[in-house]
């Protein structure tokens, strides 16, 4: 396959590294907050626990390719690391595991406008105050970028075709899957054509901003909140989701899934398996730190939904009609319409 990096030219300023050296071996005869300049070439089976403040930065055509043996290029340890540049392929992570991975105390991160592709298990598991930045993340064989933590910025990536191994969608694979995080930030990314979910939270998250991204032609919902807790979703372009979750209002656009205090505007929704949908189910046995979760406080307003088939509105399966009543407080405002068939009884 073509290998190409999205750094041009050379890079100055920090000690080489030749195709044939030990990654590794340098990081540990170099003190912290060292900058490696990964020359071009095609890097073999490099596996890198880095120091505090170390930066990575590849000069164009610099591969680091884990040959379906090693386990992860970067990861495990240290603060403030920067990677850069890179092309990242061929690591043979297992399910749930990143390539370029958190662990260890790797907070704050930048991994920024690498190509990360054609590995095992998760292409970027981020943690706190990680930046993921201007990457293309694509045909990974579970998923693209997962997390958690607190502080976590995914911004302007392309995420793309990943779960090429067939994972359940269900469990765990798709665009992107975050838990037990704070203050996430995912925008402006593109997230398309995964086996999946777009962009997925699942369990235990809270104050996530999910905006201006484009989430096109993804298996499963374009972006989907699951059992968590207050969120903004605005300003979203989410188109053609959803087709392989055929359940009840699974397939929507936009799915928010028994949680609370979520606010949905601003976003063109259009020709996804259903529209813009509320689930409430029994998730009392799920852990939680803010509270039990629920489908209180939806206010979807705003919004453009564009349908040729499925619903847009609110459902449950608890045999109680609390979700629909006004103290529950889930309301569709200021829609418009553009379909016949948009918005269900329950709304």
């Amino acid at each position: 396959s073509t290998t190409t990096s999205t750094t041009v030219g050379s890079v100055s300023g920090g000690v080489e590294v030749f195709v044939g050296d030990s990654l590794q071996g340098l990081v540990d005869a170099y003190p912290a907050g060292t900058t490696f300049v990964i020359k071009a070439g095609v890097h073999r089976r490099q596996s890198v626990v880095p120091k505090d403040g170390d930066v990575f930065v590849g000069e164009s055509g610099a591969v680091l390719s884990g040959e379906g043996v090693t386990e992860f290029a970067f990861g495990a340890g240290g603060v403030g690391v920067s990677v850069s540049g890179l092309v990242i392929e061929k690591y043979a992570s297992p399910a749930s595991k990143g390539v370029v991975r958190a662990g260890g105390g790797a907070r704050d991160w930048v991994v920024a406008d690498n190509e990360i592709r054609y590995n095992g298990g998760i292409g970027i598991k981020a943690g706190s105050g990680w930046q993921v930045v201007g990457n293309f993340v694509h045909h990974n064989e579970q998923m693209g970028i997962a997390g958690a933590g607190g502080g976590i910025v995914v911004e302007g990536n392309e995420i793309a075709f990943n779960n090429t191994a067939g994972y359940d969608p269900y469990w765990e694979a798709g665009g992107t899957k975050f838990v037990h995080t704070k203050n996430l930030v995912l925008r402006g990314n593109y997230v398309h054509d995964n086996k999946g979910p777009g962009l997925w939270l699942d369990g235990n998250n809270i104050y996530t901003l999910y905006e201006n991204n484009r989430v096109i032609d993804n298996y499963g919902p374009g972006i989907f909140h699951e059992i968590s807790h207050d969120a903004v979703i605005r300003n979203n372009v989410v188109e053609g989701n959803g087709f392989g979750f055929t359940g009840w209002v699974d397939g929507a656009g936009i799915l928010v899934a028994t949680s609370l205090n979520v606010e949905v505007y601003g976003n063109t929704v259009r020709y996804n398996n259903d529209g813009i949908a509320g689930v409430h189910t029994d998730r009392s046995s799920s852990t939680t730190t803010y509270g039990p979760y629920a489908l209180k406080n939806l206010w979807v307003h705003d919004n453009v939904i564009v349908m040729n088939v499925g619903q847009s509105g609110v459902v449950t399966n608890t045999g109680s009609g609390d979700v629909f009543s006004a103290e529950w407080n889930n309301r569709f405002d200021r829609k418009d319409r553009k379909s016949k068939r948009l918005n269900s009884s329950h709304i």
